[in-house]
C-alpha cells in the first residue's frame, strides 16, 4: 500500500512540489491544459502539507524553548 503524501516527511514534500514547479515553468507550452491543472492541484495540496509541518516543527520549537526558559 502507497504511503499517503500527508505521511511523507517534510523534505520528501518539498522536493516533490519542487519538481512539480519546475515542470510547470519548463514544459508549459508542451503540456495539456488538464495536465497542467493536476500538477497545479499537486503542488497546491503539497503547499499545504508543508505549511503545516512547518507550523508543526515551529510549535514543537516553542513548547522546547519555554520548557528550557522556566
Amino acid at each position: 500500500m502507497a504511503k499517503s503524501i500527508d505521511n511523507e516527511s517534510f523534505e520528501f514534500n518539498y522536493k516533490k512540489l519542487e519538481k512539480i514547479m519546475q515542470k510547470l515553468e519548463s514544459e508549459l507550452d508542451e503540456t495539456s491544459l488538464d495536465e497542467l491543472m493536476k500538477n497545479y492541484q499537486e503542488g497546491l495540496k503539497l503547499i499545504n502539507i508543508c505549511r503545516k509541518k512547518l507550523k508543526e516543527a515551529e510549535l514543537k520549537i516553542e513548547k522546547i524553548n519555554s520548557e528550557y526558559n522556566n
